[in-house]
């Protein structure tokens, strides 16, 4: 009902389309979440009100303001027990029907109602609401005094929402009409005197709209303050004084009973409060409306996330970012978690997972409890098991290896090392063996240890004659020289520390085997990542271990086997490899990095590189080739030891500098220092010589240009580098504006520049502005921003052009046609679809609105009671015809014979009625409520008229003759005061005429009024009260 009554406010309402009831509001198209909102609903509609004051009990008189339009009796009665005479509170948020008004309506002032004591109308929404406005019509005058309050929660305290009076600073201590600066806060309540006239005495609106006036409301997503300040569960409008004209002071009884709080309507414009986590609210169990949360919330408005969705702080949901609640990460052990700010600031993930599974634990059950390890599957932790006696710990790795003492071995630490014996609490004791040289195998009776191959001594400490470097990673203990053949002395090198190369095969590294050779029909070359490629002379003598396995008839490959494979047959599987090398740095020494004496024309640690001046004779065989002296055509006379490239000198490049280098041309095998000369070409810019003509022509011009001389600007660009049209100009790339394909041939001149193939519908030497039929910016970014169609309407614009302004695309419109489509009609025209224009309304300016129709049928607003196409006549059963609009007869069905009255409002009575609505009995008759109609008198009252008649009737004749000529002037009064506005256009002294003319007119007719006052007429007083009012409203048009 508030939507009707008050649209104006309900322009809050949002700018969202709502999508169709079948799509989830709360995700987009993709199915992802996004910020959704139960619908705009007045909230009070048809939610009880608690009042603190209600008339009827008991039933009570009171009386309506004289000159309240359409009233018919000057006093009622309020009866709560009667329902065509109750008032109750049910009435403020009911369905609002304009023919059938109803209110509810206080005690009047008779009984009290009247400052300091107020009343309090109380509105239970059920839920926090985020409301927009808060509507009240009054059916009586606005208070002079009243306020608007509000809480957030049922047993929360009332916060004034907004005061209205016309004494803000005696009444509420707050300054009249004040205003919110920037920074300041933002949740007070401001006073108002804007509604606190005693004027309209009926009907009169006040609509309070929460963020109005609020700096922050523009931002409202982000200002946490303005989102509590909607938030409401309840509504309270506190009525502390009425408006009165004065004439209380008088305590006349029937002037108290005019003055009552009387309401119409209470609306509360909003949405149920779901904080942008649902789309609607529905009742629970309990008949209790909440949320139907969305994006893993929970509560009454979705105010919490729900379990196990904690991975980040709970958020309200905003037009860019939806805040859903995340699931925590528990990896599957664990379905509990809670909000772990700590781990959320050092992590970005605050979900901390309880009641971990499978012997897990840590904040993502990511880690096995203490001593124990995770299984290979890793699906599961199993227990160390560790042997408490050979291990240091009781914790294993992760593999489920323990930590061993010294000389103990094996997973769980449960058995001695080779070399070792006697399993104690200090570990296996060890053998006095050299480690280097020896098996690590002592006599369990003498001690002497077992020697390696080239090793001897009791202890296996030194080498045998003919090798040297006693290390313990060698089988036979010494290595025998290398040195590529090229010599037999050699001795271990200083400075280089023990380096291991390691490789499992896992998923992603390039692993290969090599088939066996006819010339070493036993040995497999292996070849697995880069790591293991290139020259590793440094580890010489060293092992390359691996892990070794039979293939067995129900073997499954695995992406990571490596499979030795040859003549038809599979050999078995690789893994594990690792290759023990040497690098310079300290660390433990690798004594078996050897340093050789070598021959002439050999250098190097291994006399693998040739001397300065020799070369590789045969390279294919790297190191072990021989050197010989080097060969560069006379242009160097050193080259490199390895490669054999010369160091080329006189402009010449190559192997053997046996061609000239880049930006020179000739030929660099003659020998000479003046082979190879420079390229006529631009800097930069190579050159080479055509075999046939021997023409010198350019190669990798500069950007931009091409041609024998790079002399041609390239596509794309333009210019003339040579000045053949003119001075010379560089090429420079085309500038089209962005609005040509890159990918096209021949976007623009190469001379001019001029763009030749333009775009997104744009035209012009550099593709600047929009072709013709488009309009808009041909130079935006964005190329849905660039020229849009014109789309003019072709009803509404001139020789239905499609043509339109090039920056503003306002298409040339037919007369009284407006839009820049020229697709609507100017307001007080219709008829768009002629295509001639639109047309005049030429609405009735006394009984239309506004002046404007509808735009198809042509069809005027009118002014209540008034009808036709152009509201030129009243309806059925109203009179009045004026710029208000025209009254409805009322005739009392009863005593009326018709429900149209005359053009003066006179009812046609039955016989024995009177009065202007036929509602009351003529004289000698009398009304009784078994009976229908007015019933005549008995004979002895006819007989008592007649007695009495004579001498009255020029007395009563007399009374008859003035109530009637003042009852006329009132009359034209009345059409005075409706045509002061009714022309279409008044000079001010023509306007100011006319008030004058109605205030002498007030003046005169209150003049005699007052002089009538000793006679018995009571409704002479009424008339005196009603000018008085008049006079002082018309004083205040002045």
């Amino acid at each position: 009902r508030g939507f009707r009554s008050f649209a104006s406010v309900r322009s809050e309402d949002d700018g969202h389309d709502r999508p169709p009831p079948s799509m989830d509001e709360c995700a987009d198209e993709s199915g992802q979440p996004q910020r959704c909102m139960p619908e705009f609903v007045n909230a009070a509609f048809n939610v009880t009100v608690v009042a603190t004051n209600t008339c009827g009990s008991p039933p009570e008189e009171y009386c309506v303001q004289t000159g309240v339009t359409g009233v018919t009796k000057s006093c009622h009665i309020c009866d709560a027990r009667d329902p065509r005479q109750h008032h109750s509170a049910v009435y403020l948020t009911d369905y609002n029907n304009q023919a059938d008004t109803t209110w509810w309506q206080s005690q009047t002032m008779l009984a009290g109602i009247q400052y300091p004591n107020s009343i309090n109308l109380t509105l239970h929404l059920g839920k926090a609401f985020d409301i927009t406005y808060v509507r009240l019509k009054f059916h009586t005058s606005r208070p002079e005094s009243f306020a608007i309050y509000k809480r957030t929660s049922e047993d929360g305290p009332w916060i004034p929402y907004q005061y209205y009076s016309g004494s803000c600073e005696k009444t509420y201590s707050k300054l009249n009409r004040g205003f919110i600066r920037t920074g300041e806060d933002e949740q007070q309540a401001l006073c108002t005197d804007e509604f606190s006239d005693i004027s309209p005495l009926t009907g009169g609106n006040v609509a309070f709209s929460t963020l109005e006036g609020r700096p922050s409301a523009y931002n409202f997503d982000n200002s946490p303050v303005l989102q509590d300040w909607v938030t409401a569960t309840d509504i309270r409008v506190t009525l502390s004084r009425l408006n009165t004209f004065g004439d209380e002071v008088f305590n006349d009884p029937k002037v108290l009973k005019s003055y009552y709080y009387a309401i119409s309507d209470f609306a509360v414009g909003g949405r149920c409060k779901c904080n942008g986590h649902a789309s609607e609210c529905v009742k629970n169990e309990y008949s209790k409306l909440v949320c139907n949360c969305k994006h893993n919330t929970e509560g009454d408005d979705c105010s919490v996330c729900k379990p196990f969705y904690n991975d980040r702080p709970w958020r309200r949901a905003t037009a860019d970012n939806a805040n859903e609640c995340l699931p925590c990460n528990c990896n599957g052990k664990s379905a509990e978690c809670y909000f772990d700010q700590e781990l959320y600031r050092n992590t970005g993930h605050g979900g901390h997972c309880r009641n971990c599974a499978d012997n897990t634990d840590g904040p993502n059950c990511e880690r096995c409890l203490d001593n124990y390890y995770r299984d290979a599957s890793g699906q599961r932790c199993l227990p160390c098991s560790c042997n408490p006696v050979g291990s240091l710990s009781t914790q294993c790795d992760n593999s489920g290896r323990c930590s061993c003492k010294p000389g103990v071995m094996g997973d769980k630490c449960d058995r001695c090392q080779p070399g070792f014996h006697t399993l104690t609490q200090a570990g296996c004791r060890p053998c006095s063996c050299n480690p280097a040289g020896s098996t690590q195998e002592c006599d369990v009776n003498t001690g002497r240890c077992q020697c390696k191959d080239n090793v001897d001594g009791f202890s296996c400490d030194r080498c045998k004659l003919g090798y040297f470097n006693l290390d313990s990673q060698n089988p036979q203990g010494c290595t025998p020289c290398f040195c590529f053949l090229h010599s037999t002395v050699c001795e271990s090198a200083d400075g280089y520390s023990i380096n291991t190369i390691t490789s499992t095969f896992n998923r992603g590294e390039s692993n290969h085997m090599h088939p066996p050779t006819s010339s070493h029909a036993h040995t497999h070359y292996g070849k697995s990542m880069s790591k293991f490629l290139g020259n590793h002379l440094l580890s010489y003598g060293q092992n390359l271990t691996l892990n070794f396995r039979v293939e067995r008839r129900d073997t499954r490959l695995s992406a990571e086997d490596v499979v030795l494979e040859g003549a038809g047959f599979r050999a078995g599987y690789l893994d594990n490899a690792s290759l023990v090398t040497a690098r310079r740095g300290p660390g433990t020494p690798a004594r078996w990095v050897e340093k050789c004496n070598c021959p002439q024309g050999y250098v190097g640690q291994h006399c693998g590189q040739c001397a300065v001046g020799y070369r590789r004779s045969n390279p294919e065989l790297g190191q072990y080739s021989p050197c010989e002296p080097c060969n560069c055509n006379g242009h160097s006379d050193t080259c490199d030891s390895v490669t054999g490239m010369c160091n080329c000198q006189d402009n010449t490049a190559g192997m053997s500098c046996e061609r000239c280098k880049d930006g020179y041309y000739g030929d660099a095998t003659v020998g000479s220092s003046s082979d190879c000369k420079p390229c006529p070409c631009p800097s930069g810019a190579t050159c080479a010589i055509v075999p046939k003509t021997k023409d010198v022509v350019c190669t990798n011009c500069p950007a931009g240009t091409t041609g024998k001389r790079c002399e041609l600007c390239d596509d794309g660009f333009f210019g003339d580098p040579l000045g053949t049209s003119g001075p010379v100009r560089a090429c420079r790339a085309c500038k089209c504006s962005d609005n040509i394909d890159p990918n096209a041939v021949g976007n623009c001149d190469r001379e001019t520049g001029e763009c030749l193939k333009c775009i997104y519908n744009t035209d012009g030497f550099f593709c600047d502005r929009c072709k013709e039929g488009f309009y808009g910016n041909a130079l935006a970014a964005n190329p849905a921003d660039k020229c849009k169609p014109c789309s003019c309407s072709p009803y509404g614009t001139v020789d239905r052009q499609t043509t339109c302004m090039q920056v503003t695309g306002q298409c040339q419109c037919l007369p009284h046609v407006t839009n820049r489509d020229c697709g609507a009609c100017e307001p007080g025209f219709y008829n768009l679809q002629s295509g001639k224009g639109c047309e005049r309304c030429n609405c009735n300016p006394i009984g239309s609105t506004n002046g404007h129709c509808d735009i198809v049928s042509g069809q005027c607003e009118c002014q209540p009671g008034v009808t036709g196409q152009r509201c030129e006549h009243c309806e059925v059963n109203f009179f009045g015809f004026s710029s208000s609009g025209c009254k409805p007869c009322d005739c009392d069905p009863e005593g009326s014979r018709t429900a149209q009255c005359r053009d003066d409002g006179y009812c046609e009575c039955r016989p024995g009625f009177v009065g202007i609505r036929c509602d009351m009995c003529e004289e000698n008759y009398f009304y009784n409520r078994s009976t229908p109609g007015c019933q005549q008198c008995p004979n002895c009252y006819s007989l008592v008229r007649d007695k009495v008649r004579p001498q009255t009737n020029n007395v009563i004749l007399f009374r008859i003759v003035q109530v009637n000529q003042q009852r006329q002037k009132l009359h034209e009064l009345q059409t005075l005061i409706d045509n002061l506005g009714s022309q279409d256009t008044v000079s001010d002294k023509a306007f100011e005429d006319r008030l004058k003319e109605a205030e002498k007119a007030i003046m005169d007719l209150l003049r005699e009024a007052q002089a009538s006052k000793g006679t018995r007429c009571n409704r002479l007083m009424l008339w005196i009260r009603q000018l008085t009012f008049l006079c002082d409203l018309l004083k205040g048009i002045y």
